[in-house]
């Protein structure tokens, strides 16, 4: 965790990535500054595409590993976004060009799960104060209820296991969203569920944690390669403080991550006090696909975003894929089964990676996707 610090909530302060913190580029004169200030860094300006930087000159190891996979790999057959509207749509993976309409409004959150074969998409529900996980088939028919309280879903790898947080959500239309014990951390929890048994493990706060009234939310939830382990992005609780990317252990671990922040991914090479890990996804080769940021002043300002693959055991970087804009979020990570398709939304753009190249933006206006 990067700081113990915690404040009291504000009145009306509602839960999530983007309903928690406001992303915002200075003031024109302030950002003339910044950027040039940054130019010797690679950050961004607070305009244009997300970039790649330069990549090292070549080796005869990479020549070897490009003549290798000179053949371009099969992009995902399938692929499922929600627009900004709220609306679950199937899209063209090569086009971006909506094909059919699942639901048209009331998906929320950045987060879809679609099942190994592509038939089937799990999403999230914006009713009441805790919100609903439903799954409905990709080519259409009647939906299904899966959990009547429930955010973030994630499938594991075989898809036999679903994971997703219950988790209090403020909204202007849900009214009193408190528990009877005024106390909304004491229910906040990470939820896997046997789809085919019905069975389900609950992982709350810790409780220490839990009775300073401050929630964790989870902003994402992503499962390793063996099912083993599991990433869980936290999101600031307010003040842009309490950022932790932590992989609990369904099989071990009791709480969805721990006090003394022992099941935290370490950040190598940046001062582990301002930078942070917004989002986290697992590649199959068990290295993480992660957005590490840097918020500086106050209030806080994004002033870098490196997209890149990450060593979940030390935090060291293996290869950067984007240097993102720091005026907006990047947020509902994907991979494809076979690790060679990463996929991403910088704000509401769509952006693909062929095995870490440059990333090319496929389609605008979505707030989750997924393939």
């Amino acid at each position: 965790m990067r700081s113990t610090t915690r404040r009291a909530i504000p009145a009306g302060r509602r839960h999530g990535r983007r309903r928690w913190l406001a992303r915002a580029c200075p003031r024109p004169a302030l950002a003339m500054a910044l950027a040039a200030a940054l130019a010797t860094t690679g950050v961004a300006a607070c305009s244009g595409a997300d970039q790649q930087p330069s990549p090292p000159p070549p080796t005869a190891a990479t020549a070897g590993r490009a003549q290798a996979t000179a053949g371009v790999p099969a992009r995902p057959d399938t692929l499922v976004a929600v627009t900004t509207q709220g609306a679950l749509v199937v899209l063209d993976p090569r086009t971006g060009h909506a094909i059919r309409t699942l639901r048209q409004d009331g998906v929320v959150g950045d987060a879809v799960a679609l099942t190994p074969d592509g038939r089937t998409v799990y999403y999230e529900v914006g009713t009441g104060c805790e919100h609903e996980i439903w799954r409905v088939g990709i080519d259409g028919g009647a939906p299904t209820k899966v959990a009547s309280k429930g955010s973030v879903p994630a499938l594991n790898r075989d898809g036999t296991r679903l994971a997703y947080a219950v988790q209090y959500v403020w909204s202007t239309t849900a009214g009193d969203c408190l528990p009877p014990s005024g106390n909304v951390a004491a229910t906040f929890q990470v939820v896997v569920l046997d789809l085919a048994t019905r069975k389900t493990w609950q992982y709350p706060m810790p409780p220490k944690v839990a009775e300073s009234g401050l929630p964790a939310p989870v902003g994402h939830l992503s499962w390793a390669p063996d099912g083993a382990r599991l990433a869980v992005s936290i999101t600031a609780v307010q003040d842009n403080e309490g950022w932790q990317l932590s992989l609990m252990n369904p099989s071990t671990d009791t709480t969805y991550f721990r006090e003394d922040g022992s099941t935290n991914v370490p950040l190598a090479g940046v001062d582990r006090y301002t930078y942070y890990y917004p989002e986290a996804v697992f590649l199959p080769n068990g290295h993480l696909f992660a957005v590490r940021q840097c918020c500086a002043g106050y209030p806080p300002k994004t002033t870098s975003v490196d997209v890149a693959e990450f060593d979940p055991a030390n935090g060291r970087q293996i290869r950067q894929i984007a240097v993102g804009l720091t005026d907006r979020g990047h947020t509902s990570l994907s991979v494809s089964a076979d690790g060679h398709w990463l996929l991403y939304l910088s704000g509401a753009d769509l952006q693909v990676s062929q095995d870490g190249a440059r990333p090319t933006t496929l389609a605008s206006g979505f707030q989750a996707a997924a393939w």
